[in-house]
């Protein structure tokens, strides 16, 4: 998945001595249906909005959460203005974190607050002829209750230590601005504040307080400032939901917001005030609108995307030549121009949509600059074309990826395309000179994992500025120098007793599949050592490698953690996603054993100290591990897994069905499809058999996880269990704990700081306790 998300980290701006001005509000919601005829509500989705006349108060104690969730979990999203390429849009529930917007002040349930019974989520579309959901939800609540109260002394000396990581390791980051013309724009504790460049602390003004407008606990997303810098759209999301709301805010001596926009993915600004915008619910994206804010206020559909299977996203070109309208499945894309010198046009089609043809735009000097799949070998190309000659006959080849590298992420300066990649474990640079066409490859320290980017949008940059991340380590900053082909580390990773190594398991069918592996430099015995598996492998996104604080905790307790680099993921390419998707699917199944296997060899852990953890559609591998090879682990933490493949893709209104059918393939239409799913979905694959202990966490309000599916797999997965115990009919016999825990609200973006605290230590005291280990 390749984005330009930037990464907000907390930091205290106490010593500014910044107070939260008050900001004047608009009591009048954005309805552009009333300038224009013949666009209806329903296309735009705009509910009314009020805004309460008392400003609400905030305590040092909220303004220490509001640090802590930016902290702890790294995910505030802001943007101003820059290029951004979309590769796929599926969340890591883990990365993309969000809080709690209560609705007290605002009358937004239609667009933001859900309710468990009312919603059109994939947890209600089964018919309760099957059996009662609500009556297994309040009963797996109950049985939660019971349950964590064995683990609640393990859970707390957890927690209290997990705190010390946190505030030891989370707390020191450093915090990125953004410079926009001579201004300069950063987000703290809900706010957003402006100063400009070289002028003294003091000079700071807020430009917007989350908390004043009635959003609290609201985290900032991404902001877009007008090219003037008269207007700022902000989005802010709540734990309850993946839909965003736009607030439009005029930014002149006592900022104003003006509109409120709900149910909006993307935006950008095209002109001064012309703000193009993209409407999605229920998990769908397909229609961009035009807005304007200056004399005639008024909106309009520009574009309808008609595919289901394609999902809709807009940005700027780094030069702000062009706003691009892009129209994305999995497998094809579509670029549409909108020449921001006359945003009133009709857009232009760069390439029609050709299968297996991925492909983005970016403009300098009167050209292209297109990202592509286009043409052989099937990695990704930088090529080039004139403005007015966008068919693909037209393309220039100007770099070519090698084999089994993965592209990570791609910044555009005005002479310079600096790609960030991805090659066997190691992280380089590629700089090419957009004048010479030369390539400088900078082979980035061995102990980074991850990329985390850091806004640039100025055209004119001369300097790229980035962060580099593992497990391990907290995201340390490094500046590259354009002119120079000079790296410089700002900041020193921290020492840790820890080892990391690299190794590669043979699957079954003789591909070699990359494992990361680290642990206690002082560790002995290491095959007595507790081991923790993640594994995701699906989408072709990569496995997480950022931060967790608690990863240092597992390290100094002596755990091992391996990362499983499985077919399915992106980790060495495109070919890599494609060689473990659809009918190839159980490929990732036979890396992942081969992976625990080659660990427990070289004496590391052996399978009744080993543990696996994974997320969402890499459920789906963990699972069907279970039912396949149960005997490798002893334990299985899952967060918001997909388990039940078959019911979801069998049922198409379900709103990502027919979207993923390019990844899971099409039971309805093939039955080849059919029997590949069946013989690896974790659901439909359990057996009388002895089983690994089983966490797992859901959420009431995911839209993306069918929550009746998770709550007849672990109803079926314990009759499994109880009919092999009867079967052997052994006293005595290890019988595992199927434990599930269902989130109240939460969606797949995941809960709050406390309530995501609260998980994770839940997480690590199950296996504590599993194990046998008595944290002191």
């Amino acid at each position: 998945m390749v984005t330009k998300v930037y990464s907000v980290q907390s930091e205290s701006f106490a010593p500014f001595g910044l107070k939260r001005s008050h900001l004047k509000k608009s009591l009048l919601p954005f309805h552009p249906e009333h300038q224009i005829p013949n666009l209806i509500a329903s296309d735009i989705n705009l509910d009314s909005w009020k805004v309460q006349s008392e400003y609400s108060q905030s305590s040092e104690d909220l303004g220490a959460m509001h640090r802590t969730v930016k902290s702890f979990l790294r995910t505030l999203k802001f943007s101003v203005g820059c290029f951004r390429y979309y590769f796929n849009r599926n969340y890591d529930p883990v990365i993309a974190l969000c809080s709690q917007i209560k609705v007290q002040e605002f009358q937004f349930t239609k667009c933001l607050g859900n309710s468990w019974n009312n919603t059109d989520s994939r947890g209600h579309t089964v018919p309760r002829r099957f059996f009662s959901c609500k009556d297994l939800l309040k009963s797996e609540q109950e049985n939660w209750k019971v349950t964590s109260a064995r683990y609640m002394d393990t859970a707390e000396r957890i927690k209290k230590k997990l705190e010390v990581m946190y505030n030891k390791y989370t707390f020191g980051m450093s915090s990125p601005v953004i410079r926009f013309g001579d201004s300069v724009y950063f987000e703290e504790n809900g706010c957003i504040f402006r100063s400009k460049a070289g002028v003294d602390e003091g000079s700071v003004e807020t430009l917007l307080s989350t908390e004043d407008l009635g959003f609290h606990d609201a985290i900032i997303q991404r902001i877009r400032i007008s090219p003037d810098q008269r207007y700022m759209a902000t989005s802010i999301k709540s734990s309850n939901s993946e839909e965003s709301s736009c607030i439009v805010t005029k930014l002149e001596k006592l900022p104003m917001v003006e509109y409120i926009i709900p149910n909006v993915f993307s935006f950008e600004w095209a002109t001064n005030d012309v703000l193009f915008y993209t409407s999605q619910k229920n998990l769908v994206c397909h229609k961009v609108f035009l807005a304007t804010f200056a004399n005639r206020k008024h909106a309009e559909i520009v574009y309808t995307e008609q595919d289901p299977r394609f999902f809709v996203d807009i940005y700027c070109t780094k030069d702000r030549r062009f706003l691009t309208i892009n129209s994305n499945s999995k497998t094809s894309s579509e670029v549409w121009l909108v020449d921001c010198s006359d945003p009133f046009n009709s857009p232009i089609l760069v390439q029609q949509r050709t299968k297996g043809v991925i492909y983005h735009v970016e403009h300098r000097n009167d050209e292209l600059y297109v990202l592509t799949t286009y043409g052989e070998p099937a990695e990704y190309k930088l090529m080039k074309t004139p403005v007015g000659s966008y068919g693909m006959e037209n393309w220039q080849l100007v770099y070519t990826l090698q084999e089994k590298t993965k592209l990570i992420d791609l910044e555009m300066f005005r002479d310079h395309c600096v790609m960030f990649l991805k090659r066997y474990g190691h992280l380089y640079l590629n700089v090419i000179s957009l004048v010479s066409h030369s390539v400088q490859s900078i082979k980035l320290p061995a102990w980074a994992c991850a990329f985390e980017s850091e806004p640039h949008p100025e055209y004119n940059a001369s300097t790229c500025y980035f962060q580099l991340t593992s497990p391990v380590q907290p995201p340390k900053r490094f500046a590259y120098t354009l002119a120079e082909n000079h790296l410089v580390e700002q900041e020193a990773p921290i020492t840790i007793n820890c080892h990391t190594v690299r190794l590669e398991a043979k699957s079954k069918d003789e591909i070699f599949v990359p494992i990361t592996v680290f642990y206690n430099t002082n560790s002995k015995e290491l095959h007595r050592k507790p081991l923790l598996v993640h594994v995701y492998g699906a989408y072709g996104i990569d496995l997480n490698m950022s931060f967790k604080a608690e990863n240092l905790m597992l390290i100094e307790d002596g755990w091992i953690l391996a990362y499983c680099h499985v077919r399915g993921g992106g980790e060495l390419g495109l070919s890599w996603h494609k060689d473990g998707c659809m009918h190839n699917k159980l490929k990732g199944l036979h890396d992942l054993k081969a992976c625990i296997m080659l660990l427990h060899e070289l004496g590391f852990s052996q399978p009744k100290y080993t543990a696996l953890t994974s997320s969402s559609a890499g459920g789906v591998l963990a699972g069907a591990l279970c039912n396949a090879d149960p005997y490798l682990i002893r334990a299985i933490v899952l967060q918001a897994p997909f388990l039940d493949v078959l019911n979801t893709m069998l049922d198409t209104d379900l709103p990502l069905t027919i979207e993923e059918q390019e990844e899971w393939g099409n039971p309805l239409a093939d039955e080849k499809y059919m029997e590949c799913i069946k013989s690896y979905c974790p659901y439909h694959n359990i057996k009388p058999q002895a089983y690994p202990s089983v966490l797992i966490t859901a959420y009431e309000n995911d839209q993306r996880i069918p929550l009746i599916g998770l709550l007849r797999y672990v109803h079926k997965l314990r009759k499994a269990e109880r009919d092999h115990a009867r079967s052997m009919n052994k006293k005595g016999n290890l019988i595992p704990n199927i434990i599930l825990n269902v989130q109240a609200g939460g969606s797949h973006c995941a809960p709050l700081w406390e309530d995501s605290l609260n998980e994770v230590t839940s997480h690590l005291a199950f296996l504590y306790k599993e194990f046998g280990l008595e944290r002191e």
